[in-house]
């Protein structure tokens, strides 16, 4: 994996950690894909595998815009115009470590 992400339980629940430099990622797993990371991946998968060459998604707290190498990531609720742009392969391994770690500590 090319970033270092590390997570840590505290009295809020599991929280992650990212470089600055992809800081809206952690705003997109801990607010809007928490435990279900299904329709997230399920559109990042459709452009990945070249059936739709562009996808956006907007959730409560960041919208997706998914191209093929990269995925731009805006925080919604940023009074500047604060966006993360990372490799659309590299997001699929965070959310989908993100998701495994976040359901481990429920069960």
């Amino acid at each position: 994996m090319k970033y270092e992400i590390t997570f840590k339980e505290n009295e809020r629940g599991l929280e992650v950690e990212v470089p600055q430099v992809i800081s809206s990622v952690a705003i997109l797993l801990m607010g809007d894909v928490q435990s279900n990371s299904q329709p997230w991946l399920n559109l990042i998968h459709k452009v990945l595998s070249g059936e739709s060459i562009y996808e956006e998604c907007t959730g409560n707290n960041c919208t997706l815009e998914i191209s093929q190498d990269i995925t731009k990531i805006l925080d919604n609720y940023s009074e500047e115009e604060d966006e993360c742009v990372i490799e659309t392969k590299e997001l699929v391994k965070i959310i989908e470590l993100w998701t495994k770690k976040i359901n481990s500590t429920v069960e």
